[in-house]
C-alpha cells in the first residue's frame, strides 16, 4: 500500500504539526504534500520528500499567509499527488483536502476542526483578523469559499476527528460521520519533577481565541504566580492588567516547556479548543489541569479526577476553580495514568488500522461535484 500525506502548511509548530510528525514518523516514505513551507520560521524538515504550490513563492512569514485566503482552493487543485498512490492521508483543517487526486486513490482527512474561520467562527474571525472597511466583501468572500469547502469535504472517502465535539461539527458542517482518534501524545516524554514549584502556568498563543487574560485576570486577583508561556498580538495588552507574580516566558522549546510542566502546581486552560493537547501533556507531568468545560477539553479533564471544569469563560469562575484544586493532594502517577488514554501508541495503532480499513473499501466518493 503506498501512502502519501498532505497538511495545509508549515508556517508554525502546533498541535496539527505534532500529529504531522507522528503520521511522518509512521509513513517516513511517504510524500507530504502541503501548500507552502516556511522554512525561517518553521525550520527545515530534512528527510521529508515535500511537494508545494505556487504559494511558496509569496511572502509568507510573520502571518502574512493570513492573505492567501482567497488562494487556497485554487492551490489546492493544483496539487497533484502521483497517480500510483493508494491513499492519501490528508491533515487539515481547511483546503488542502481538495488536493488532487486519481480517480483510484483513496481521501481519508484526519481533521483537527471544519474550517473555523467558514464555519463557528467567522464573526470571531472577521472581528479579529479584518479591516473594518474590508469586512463587507470579506463576509461575501467567506459565503463563496463555504460552498468550495463543502464540495471538497463531500469527496473524502473516511473522516477522523480528532475528538468528539469535532466528529459533531463533521456531522453538521460536512453531513458526514467519522472516527474519533485522539492526537498523540508521548507520555513517557513527560515526567513529574520530584519537587513541585510554587508557581502555575498558562501555555498557548496570545490570542484573544485563546483567551488568556482570563488566566491572567484570574492570578492577578490569586496573587499566586502564574507562568504565561507563548507568544502572540494580545502580549502587550495581557502585560498591561498583570501584576508582579505573572511572569511572560515567551515561546519555549519542548525541552524547557516539558520540564516547566514538571514542575507546576497546574494548568490553567482557558480556552474553547478542538482538543487541547496541552491538557494531557501537563497530565502526563503530574500536574491537575482547571479547563472551560467546553469544546475538547471536558473528554479530557474529569471534573474531581483529573482537576477541575469550569463552566463559564469567566475569571471569578476560573478563580475559585484553583482554589478548589489547590485545597486537594493530587496523585502525579495518577494524572500520568489518566493521561495514557491519550499515548501516542493507541494514536498509532487506531491510525494504521483505519487507514488499512480504507484501502481495503477502495473509494466511496465521487472526486468532484
Amino acid at each position: 500500500m503506498k501512502v502519501a500525506l498532505a497538511h495545509e502548511y508549515f508556517a508554525a509548530r502546533g498541535g496539527a504539526e505534532r500529529v504531522v510528525d507522528v503520521l511522518h514518523a509512521m509513513w517516513p516514505e511517504a510524500p507530504v504534500y502541503t501548500f507552502f513551507h516556511d522554512r525561517r520560521r518553521y525550520g527545515d524538515l530534512p528527510g521529508w520528500d515535500l511537494h508545494t504550490t505556487y504559494l511558496q513563492q509569496f511572502p509568507i512569514g510573520g502571518g502574512a499567509h493570513r492573505l492567501l485566503l482567497p488562494l487556497y482552493p485554487s492551490a489546492a487543485r493544483s496539487l497533484r499527488v502521483v497517480d500510483d498512490t493508494d491513499v492519501v492521508l490528508v491533515s487539515t483543517s481547511a483546503f488542502i483536502k481538495g488536493l488532487r487526486l486519481a480517480d483510484r486513490t483513496v481521501e481519508v482527512a484526519y481533521c483537527h476542526s471544519p474550517t473555523r474561520y467558514l464555519w463557528d467562527w467567522s464573526d470571531e474571525y472577521l472581528r479579529e483578523e479584518v479591516p473594518l472597511p474590508l469586512r463587507a466583501p470579506v463576509r461575501e468572500l467567506l459565503v463563496r469559499l463555504r460552498e468550495t469547502d463543502r464540495a471538497f469535504a463531500a469527496r473524502v472517502d473516511r473522516w477522523i476527528a480528532n475528538s468528539r465535539v469535532v466528529a459533531s461539527r463533521i456531522r453538521r458542517y460536512y453531513d458526514s460521520e467519522s472516527d474519533v482518534v485522539y492526537p498523540p501524545i508521548d507520555v513517557d516524554a513527560f515526567a513529574p519533577q520530584r519537587d513541585r514549584g510554587d508557581f502555575w502556568v498558562y501555555v498557548g498563543r496570545l490570542s484573544a481565541y485563546k483567551r488568556a487574560d482570563i488566566a491572567v485576570r484570574a492570578f492577578a486577583t490569586l496573587g499566586m504566580r502564574l507562568v504565561v508561556v507563548g507568544e502572540g498580538r494580545e502580549r502587550g495588552s495581557l502585560e498591561a492588567i498583570a501584576r508582579d507574580n505573572i511572569a511572560f516566558a515567551g515561546h519555549l522549546d519542548d525541552a524547557t516547556l516539558r520540564q516547566l510542566l514538571g514542575a507546576a502546581r497546574g494548568l490553567i486552560f482557558p480556552a474553547e479548543d478542538d482538543f487541547g493537547i496541552v491538557c494531557v501533556e501537563a497530565l502526563a507531568s503530574g500536574a491537575p489541569v482547571v479547563a472551560l468545560a467546553a469544546g475538547g477539553a471536558p473528554e479530557i479533564v474529569r471534573d474531581g479526577i483529573d482537576g477541575a471544569l469550569v463552566a463559564q469563560p469567566d475569571p471569578d469562575a476560573f478563580t475559585e476553580a484553583v482554589l478548589r484544586v489547590e485545597r486537594r493532594t493530587w496523585d502525579p502517577e495518577e494524572l500520568r495514568d489518566s493521561a495514557r488514554r491519550f499515548d501516542v501508541s493507541r494514536f498509532r495503532d487506531r491510525m494504521r488500522a483505519i487507514v488499512a480499513e480504507a484501502f481495503a473499501r477502495g473509494r466511496t466518493k465521487q472526486r468532484f461535484a
